[in-house]
């Protein structure tokens, strides 16, 4: 662990355990990460699972041979996060046991940006980039589930702190390990990994220390062809998905990955830009703890500018993939901060350094309610818990039901009361095989429109569940399942839950009967 703590040799500096046996130096770590504790830990299980977390279990906790043919047709790029996954549902696929890892990477991530920070920034910097990582949505929307994201930043920031340790004190024996946890990282997720991981070894091969530029291409080499592959994979798996460019609009509000506070969220990543501008500055006049400068300035844009440009050409686009770039906005965020409150002292000596400290305090604690609010919600993303109660409250003799989306089945199903599922009151008509029966993520169905109608025939009411992005009527986008259903009916009632939607649908001919009453949209 030491080997990560490593400061680049200043002279006239104690050695660097020395160094970390005095609390001034280990508390601006300790901190943050035992807030971001406390903040995982706070209403752990307060969220039923949703869709991503029903992909992680329906995938991970199958036989390997099942789950290799899986991903064969959908999910090739996690390959690596369902194989470390597999085993570990092997002791329980309980809700609280699958989203462990992910909480323990949470916190491990966020002390290991205090320490990337706290190299850059020395103490308070560890702090203020820590309790930035811990208060940040990039890191709280994830922090509680079972999804690679914690893990797989968690790989990146260990991947750079090696590359700048051997960049510093090259040993020959740790080149491995470095390629190995570059590989992890990448493994975990190629499209969150790859942009940062690359950049941190091209800046370091760009101003290479002590290190030999043929022993970074070595190391980097295998992360790289693996990666790739496994871009080039999920991208042929998902040739059928409807493109999803990103907007100019979608573009700006990558800043949440800096805050969710829409007033807040500008001036953060304004200080990042800053904080670069700062270490590049020191560079230049020989500054030792700011040799690395360029690592940081590059790493934190790329992951943004990647999957942009994975948007603008075409390719499937998602914010959340961009957020390896956090820890990087994070530290050159610290960076800019540490230094007003320097330069406050400077120029205005004590009381308007303390005035700017405690405007960097404020600043800080204004990130603290998002997270908390986000954790008090009922559900995250998906609301199945509200979509299942909806549907047992309504349901009555006759009536089907009806999924868009492949994991929406078995992800509303597991919070169905007790013989509700497949019952007289809730036929699930257009099913032919469940997902362990047919070895699929969601089951198989009638296949072709026409079929389905006939399927449905017999039912007056249908109740169509499916994601807000694919439902009848939402964006123009209108699936088999849900052409079946409208088929010769009418909308009755439609509720949100989350990014769930519960519709109603009658038969024209049907007598008009009042519909539950809507729950609350999430």
């Amino acid at each position: 662990m030491t080997l990560l703590l490593d400061d680049p040799p200043v002279q006239g500096t104690p050695p660097s355990r020395a160094r970390w046996r005095r609390p001034a130096t280990w508390l601006p770590v300790l901190l943050p990460a035992l807030l971001a504790a406390a903040l995982t830990a706070y209403r752990y299980d307060g969220k039923p699972l949703w869709r991503d977390e029903v992909y992680t279990l329906s995938t991970a906790g199958r036989p390997v041979a099942d789950m290799m043919g899986l991903l064969s047709e959908r999910d090739a790029g996690l390959v690596g996060y369902y194989l470390l996954m597999h085993p570990w549902l092997r002791v329980s696929e309980s809700q609280d046991w699958i989203r462990l890892p992910g909480a323990v990477a949470t916190v491990v991530l966020v002390a290991l940006v205090a320490v990337l920070g706290r190299r850059f920034a020395g103490g308070p910097g560890a702090l203020v980039a820590g309790t930035i990582a811990a208060l940040a949505p990039a890191v709280y929307l994830h922090g509680q589930e079972a999804r690679p994201y914690p893990m797989a930043l968690t790989a990146v920031v260990v991947t750079v702190l090696l590359l700048l340790r051997q960049s510093d004190r090259p040993r020959r024996w740790l080149w491995p390990v470095l390629g190995a946890v570059a590989l992890l990282a990448v493994l975990l997720h190629p499209l969150v990994t790859l942009p940062s991981v690359g950049a941190a070894f091209f800046a370091t091969w760009l101003r290479p220390g002590r290190a030999r530029r043929w022993t970074l291409v070595a190391a980097a080499l295998p992360a790289g062809l693996v990666g790739v592959g496994l871009v080039a994979a999920g991208s042929l798996q998902a040739v059928e998905r409807p493109p999803a460019p990103a907007t100019l609009p979608e573009f700006f509000t990558f800043w949440k990955l800096a805050s969710d506070v829409p007033w807040l969220g500008w001036p953060v990543l304004a200080l990042a830009a800053a904080g670069a501008v700062v270490l590049l500055t020191r560079h230049r006049r020989g500054r030792a703890r700011e040799r690395h400068a360029l690592v940081l300035a590059l790493w934190a844009p790329m992951p943004v500018l990647a999957v942009t440009v994975l948007g603008l050409i075409g390719g499937y686009f998602n914010q959340r993939y961009a957020s390896a770039a956090l820890p990087a906005i994070a530290v050159l965020a610290a960076v800019a901060l540490t230094s007003l409150v320097g330069l406050a002292r400077r120029r205005g000596g004590r009381w308007a350094q303390r005035a700017t400290a405690l405007g960097v305090v404020v600043l800080l604690a204004c990130l603290l309610p998002a997270s908390i609010t986000f954790r008090d919600r009922d559900a995250g993303f998906d609301d199945p818990r509200g979509a299942a109660a909806e549907i047992a409250a309504g349901a009555q003799p006759g009536d089907a039901v009806v999924y868009v989306g492949n994991v929406v089945r078995p992800m509303v199903e597991a919070y169905y009361p007790a013989g509700l599922a497949s019952s007289d009151r809730l036929d699930d008509a257009l099913l032919v095989a469940g997902p362990l029966e047919s070895d699929t993520l969601g089951g198989l169905e009638v296949r072709g429109v026409g079929p389905k109608v006939e399927a449905l025939a017999p039912h007056q009411r249908v109740w169509l569940v499916g994601s807000v992005a694919t439902a009848t009527g939402d964006l123009g986008r209108t699936t088999g399942n849900a052409r079946a259903v409208m088929e010769g009916r009418r909308l009755v009632s439609s509720t949100d839950h989350s990014w769930l939607r519960v519709e109603l649908w009658e038969t024209d001919d049907a007598p008009v009967v009042a519909a539950p009453p809507p729950g609350n949209p999430s």
